[in-house]
């Protein structure tokens, strides 16, 4: 039987470091008070939380999923990812994008992760999307081009504020999703939305997994308001 090992820091308000220090994950509002689960998978951690759960490796150093009703700020590692972009609207990134990263990681012999990351809008561009399978680890294969419209890259380090959702999610409008962080935000003096930055949508399970049951997480991309103002006066 697998060791169920609950971990109280995601139970409350307060932050998680990794090894080195650095803060990854910080409960700060929604749901302060759900727990996460983690067991040990043969490939790495998966977690749970009430009814939703993972049950796909993560990419070394990514931060657990948020649970689901809580609202987390959490730090993100650069991570290798094969990506489809387009500017045809958010309603075709389905078919355009799932379906090429797929044949990409099994053409590769590269094992699925979780999650699966998808990017809306961003710099002006309302329409445009981007769909991302996420590497395990740089050993997974190089950057660079890859057959079809997949590009593989190494995305920079990101921090966002996150919702964690359960259930169905309309990834043709995600914004719908996205009002508890603006509330929260607008209520901080520590932090702002990053101008101009997509929004965020992680998924965490397959089509296997009943629709009522799969786990998401809608992110806004932030920055510390001191950094921000810092960088102005550069």
């Amino acid at each position: 039987m697998m060791l169920l090992i609950l971990v109280a820091a995601f139970s409350m308000a307060g932050p998680v470091t990794d090894p080195d220090g650095g803060t990854l994950v910080e409960r700060v509002g929604g749901d302060l008070e759900i727990r996460l689960e983690t067991r040990e998978g043969p490939e790495g951690p998966l977690y749970r939380s009430g009814r939703a759960s993972t049950d796909t490796k993560l990419p070394v150093g990514y931060p657990a999923p948020t649970p689901p009703g809580a609202i987390e700020l959490k730090s993100y590692p650069m991570v290798r990812r094969a990506e489809v972009s387009g500017e045809a609207g958010t309603g075709v990134m389905g078919s355009r994008g799932f379906f090429p990263l797929f044949q990409h990681i099994t053409r590769e012999g590269i094992a699925m992760t979780a999650p699966v990351e998808m990017e809306y809008g961003g710099d002006g561009a309302p329409e445009s999307w981007t769909m991302a399978f996420l590497y395990h680890s740089e050993e997974d294969g190089p950057t660079g081009e890859a057959a079809g419209d997949v590009v593989v890259v190494d995305a920079p380090p990101v921090t966002v504020l996150s919702l964690g959702v359960r259930g169905v999610s309309n990834l043709n409008d995600p914004e719908e999703r996205v009002g508890p962080l603006y509330a929260w935000l607008e209520a901080s003096d520590e932090w702002r939305a990053v101008e101009g930055a997509p929004l965020r949508v992680l998924g965490y399970n397959g089509p296997y997994v009943p629709a009522a049951f799969r786990w998401w997480e809608v992110q806004v991309v932030v920055e510390r308001v001191a950094d921000e103002t810092a960088a102005q006066e550069e």
